[in-house]
């Protein structure tokens, strides 16, 4: 089987092998077997993830916002159903409370029954699910959060009357974090150039560009922002104490803490297409 998205620029994929492929009550999931790339997920005719390329887009989304906190104690994540993200949330020992808005459980079944950090994940009893539409529950939810991450939306696009991120930023603690990829890639320089001027001069923001190959033109940013007075561009360390114990297993596939001004560099093309 070949499978692209239908959009002018796409990850291109053959010899996929079906798993299973099912209509929800929400939307078409579909799960396939790749011979190089692993496992595939694919919802309603769009890529969610690829197996063996999760860790790129994963680990920076969780790990380098957690390097401006110390000690976090609890994180909301909107979407993330593939619960790849709460599986790199629940890593730090510090964390007492995670909690994952997504409208349909049928994913997260899928995806424990397939995987094993999914498993883990949903028997953690700091893992806490809620099945909602993500914007009802982010209008109602009263709890503050220090990471929130945004698996989910385009922001940009659902911005109207009140900014998205100020929404999200609303449900941050003091010192908290919130964390998104800008949903279409670089060179779409229209959603890229909406998010950042709904970004700039409200908080403190910093950008990382990621490389994520199965999202829609591969090289994306990485934006983070809140009230935290750590976040900062020109960060040199990281201040998250578990990051910092070089006694801990950290099981870090791609993100090194050690590397925090990497991570934050920004060519000079992204600052003239962007900044």
């Amino acid at each position: 089987m070949e499978f692209h998205e239908d959009i002018n620029v796409s990850l291109y994929l053959s010899d996929l092998s079906p798993i299973c492929e099912f209509e929800s009550k929400r939307q078409r999931v579909a799960l396939y077997e790749h011979p190089l790339l692993g496992k595939v997920l694919i919802l309603n005719k769009e890529i969610h993830h690829i197996e063996n390329y999760q860790h790129l887009y994963h680990e920076p989304l969780v790990h380098l916002p957690l390097a401006f906190l110390e000690e976090p104690r609890s994180c909301l994540i909107i979407g993330g159903g593939s619960l790849f993200a709460a599986f790199e949330v629940l890593k730090y020992p510090t964390i007492e409370k995670v909690v994952l808005c997504d409208f349909d459980h049928t994913v997260l079944d899928l995806m424990s029954h397939t995987y094993e950090h999914a498993k883990k994940v949903k028997t953690d009893n700091r893992f806490h699910y809620v099945e909602e539409d993500a914007l009802l529950f982010i209008d109602n939810i009263n709890d503050k959060f220090d990471l929130v991450i945004n698996d989910c939306f385009d922001l940009a696009a659902i911005s109207a009357s009140v900014s998205m991120y100020d929404k999200l930023s609303s449900l941050c603690t003091p010192h908290g974090v919130c964390s998104d990829v800008i949903y279409r890639h670089i060179f779409d320089r229209v959603t890229s150039q909406k998010s950042l001027r709904l970004l700039n001069d409200k908080m403190n923001l910093a950008l990382s560009l990621t490389v994520i190959p199965e999202y829609p033109g591969i090289l994306h940013v990485l934006t983070i922002w809140g009230n935290n007075p750590n976040i900062s561009q020109s960060q040199t360390k990281t201040i998250n104490l578990f990051q910092l114990d070089k006694s801990k297993k950290h099981n870090f596939k791609v993100f090194v803490p050690d590397h925090i001004p990497y991570y934050l560099y920004l060519p000079p093309y992204i600052k003239e297409m962007f900044l």
